[in-house]
């Protein structure tokens, strides 16, 4: 009997629990809306009216740095390289000499060919004398006219073998020449493609150049903007991470589109400026219009965790907290309202401007 009784108590303790912590001995507000009254904004509490703004529309092309004169220099002849005096980032100037062949085998074969001019020039000599005496002893009808002719025959092949030797040895200084490979431009060394003790061959690259002054970002614009465009239009153009901007000239449109993006590509020369190569990332910064956005002053922002709010004035003079979304600042203490005010409304500063 004792334990049911202690079985019985329990159980109604709990559920005097229950009902307490379900708010049965609370009263109750009915379901409705509740009136609270509404702050009043003082006399000369600081306010702004939300206003609109006309501002152009931009739209952003990324693209590549580019150099529009590239020159990859190469050896004409084959022979073993000495030296390489360039490395990939130096500038280099007309006429430096980027690459040294070893001569020497050049130089022998230029010895061998002034040789050759000097043989050349004795056998002429030999024949010029051969066949100024055959002259005079055909006048003097000592000898017939075949032993002139072949007198004759013999000094004209000396005469050319003579010019064939001093071309020969021409052609082994030129040669020579070609022992030291000069720059043909300005510009700035991009890579090199040979060390020394490697052997070059005729149109094989071992150095490649681009002209520094040369520099445009070739990017894909939409078809839509590429209409608005033209050869010679100015540009501003950001190149990398940077924010500041330059200012670029359009200096190709190619006129087909991409099959799958509709885009043509654009090419914006730059002006020459420092830490920019090519293969660098860059943006074209296309005018596209203009839009009207609503802006309203910082000051008037409350910062409440993540969200923002407002206050608002009404005719009344009746605030109203209101939750507002906003964008990036717009400048003069300004940020523009996306989302939770209109035009023309009155918000309450709730810090100094």
């Amino acid at each position: 009997m004792r334990k049911s009784l202690e079985i019985i108590i329990s159980l109604v303790a709990l559920v005097m629990i229950i009902l307490w912590m379900a708010g049965a001995f609370h009263h109750k507000i009915l379901p409705g809306a509740v009136a609270a009254e509404a702050a009043v904004a003082p006399e000369g509490a600081a306010r702004a009216v939300v206003e609109e703004s006309t501002v152009p529309v931009v739209e952003e092309a990324s693209g590549t740095v580019q150099a529009k004169r590239k020159t990859v220099v190469s050896s004409r002849i084959m022979a073993v390289i000495a030296d390489v005096n360039v490395r990939a980032g130096d500038e280099v100037a007309k006429g430096d000499t980027l690459v040294t062949l070893d001569s020497r085998d050049l130089e022998a074969r230029a010895q061998e060919a002034q040789r050759a001019v000097e043989g050349a020039q004795a056998t002429l000599t030999r024949t010029e004398a051969d066949f100024n005496r055959a002259k005079e002893l055909l006048d003097r009808k000592v000898i017939g006219r075949a032993d002139y002719d072949q007198a004759e025959s013999a000094y004209k092949v000396a005469q050319a073998q003579l010019e064939a030797a001093k071309q020969g040895a021409e052609a082994a200084k030129v040669a020579i020449s070609y022992a030291e490979i000069k720059s043909p431009v300005d510009g700035r060394v991009v890579e090199r493609f040979a060390e020394p003790g490697d052997t070059a061959s005729p149109g094989v690259p071992l150095v490649s150049i681009y002209d520094p002054t040369s520099l445009r970002i070739e990017a894909p614009v939409r078809e839509s903007l590429v209409g608005s465009l033209k050869v010679g239009d100015k540009l501003a153009v950001r190149v990398g991470d940077s924010q500041q901007t330059v200012e670029g000239v359009i200096d190709e449109i190619v006129p087909q589109a991409e099959t799958g993006s509709r885009s043509f590509t654009v090419k914006v020369s730059l002006p020459k400026s420092e830490g920019v190569y090519t293969g660098m990332f860059g943006r074209i910064l296309i005018p596209a219009g203009e839009r009207t956005r609503l802006l309203a002053p910082e000051a008037a922002i409350e910062h409440i965790g993540q969200l923002d709010f407002v206050s608002v004035v009404g005719k009344d003079r009746r605030i109203s907290r209101r939750l507002a979304t906003f964008g990036p600042p717009a400048g003069e203490g300004k940020v523009e309202v996306l989302s939770g005010l209109s035009k023309g409304e009155t918000v309450l500063l709730t810090r100094a401007a």
